[in-house]
């Protein structure tokens, strides 16, 4: 049996935060820089990126047709 959705959530959480402490040396939380106008932005981008990331999709499922 798979894992669940929460069990993968859970994982790529832990690899992210990993490679954002890894990267700045903090995890989100703990930025000193970012303000909220700044997170709102960079969570846009983020949210912009998944779109992307479904109409890719989208449009490979619609060439297997």
């Amino acid at each position: 049996m798979s894992n669940s959705y929460w069990e993968n959530i859970c994982a790529l959480y832990l690899k992210q935060r990993n490679k954002g402490i890894k990267k700045y040396g903090y995890g989100l939380e703990d930025n000193p820089v970012l303000d909220d106008v700044e997170t709102i932005t960079y969570l846009q981008e983020e949210l912009i990126d998944a779109l992307m990331y479904c109409e890719h999709l989208k449009a490979k499922l619609r060439e297997k047709k």
